[in-house]
């Protein structure tokens, strides 16, 4: 797609003036009517360069079971709940009765109530919005109706075939997990790559390990309550190696409590609403950090739910 840049809206323009913190400018560079964001820059070329890259023929699972008892935070987000809506039994019953099977033919159905932010998730581009304007600078009546999104959508998300990075930031500092609260920096990233003795290539999926996903089931209240997660100048930092995603080990990615009491998840508006970068999160890193595994080809198919704000996802790297 040509890069045809989009000028910034009046209400853009106007949003940003009232913004008490700097999220940076918006990189809406694919064209006015884009609803891929980064996704664009997976290509042809880097998707090859990725598949090429798999050696072994192993897969890692890099995803939490989307259950009952899965991190929540109520009432914005509403609890997991699955329930039968058809046994063997009555079925069976159904079927022989309506239909004259004599093959003793019975069906488990079930009925599921969620929210998409659940368990490991991406969000989709029209998640976040900045003063009412979603991905774009579109207009939040116009990107959205009580139907769902209208625009950016987690339908309109791309599979994902790319190279991904983890870097174990709770190594860089020698502890099991880092503490609730503790905003990433861009030098932990830093020292977290030097550690490694890798690079970010353009293009990739970033994942971060703060080692709090270990509680994910075992405290699931404490996971979602306060964690440990990328502060905002991390997040430019990632956003300047052109990636396409970034996600983390723990309920939201950025940090929580956030660096500034009054500003409310930065990290959400600056990666999705400005830069077009998706999130993903609640990411089973240690997966691949127990293994001393730094680098994988990550492939990631986002469920076509239409007009979703996210969908839950099965993460794998590929080796």
């Amino acid at each position: 797609m040509a890069k045809s840049r989009k000028s910034p809206s009046a209400g853009t323009r106007k949003a940003a003036a009232k913004m008490p913190v700097d999220l940076g400018p918006d990189n809406w560079i694919w064209g006015p009517d884009d609803q891929l964001g980064a996704g664009n820059r997976m290509t042809t070329r880097t998707i090859l360069g990725a598949l090429q890259k798999v050696q072994k023929g192993e897969i890692i699972d890099l995803s939490h079971d989307v259950a009952q008892g899965a991190p929540s935070i109520p009432p914005i987000q509403s609890p997991y709940v699955m329930t039968v809506s058809s046994s063997a039994q009555n079925s069976e019953r159904f079927i022989r009765d309506a239909l004259g099977a004599e093959n003793g033919i019975g069906f488990y159905l079930e009925r599921i109530e969620m929210t998409t932010h659940v368990s490991t998730h991406i969000d989709a581009l029209g998640h976040a919005t900045i003063h009412a304007e979603l991905y774009g600078g579109i207009p939040a009546p116009v990107g959205a109706d009580d139907f769902g999104l209208r625009h950016c959508g987690i339908e309109k998300a791309p599979p994902f075939f790319t190279r991904g990075v983890v870097l174990d930031v709770a190594a860089v500092h020698g502890v099991a997990h880092l503490d609730p609260g503790y905003a990433i920096t861009p030098a932990d990233l830093e020292a977290a790559l030097k550690r490694q003795k890798i690079r970010i290539p353009k293009a990739a999926i970033v994942l971060i390990h703060t080692g709090w996903g270990a509680k994910f089931w075992s405290e699931p209240v404490k996971y979602a309550h306060g964690y440990p997660g990328i502060g905002l100048a991390a997040s430019k930092w990632l956003a300047a190696k052109e990636v396409v995603a970034v996600g983390a080990d723990n309920m939201a990615l950025e940090v929580w409590p956030c660096e500034d009491s009054k500003v409310i998840f930065p990290v959400h508006q600056h990666l999705i609403t400005r830069q077009g970068i998706y999130i993903i999160e609640n990411v089973k890193t240690d997966a691949m950090v127990s293994r001393g595994l730094w680098e994988a080809t990550i492939v990631i198919l986002p469920t076509k739910f239409r007009g979703a704000t996210g969908a839950p996802v099965r993460i794998v790297a590929m080796l």
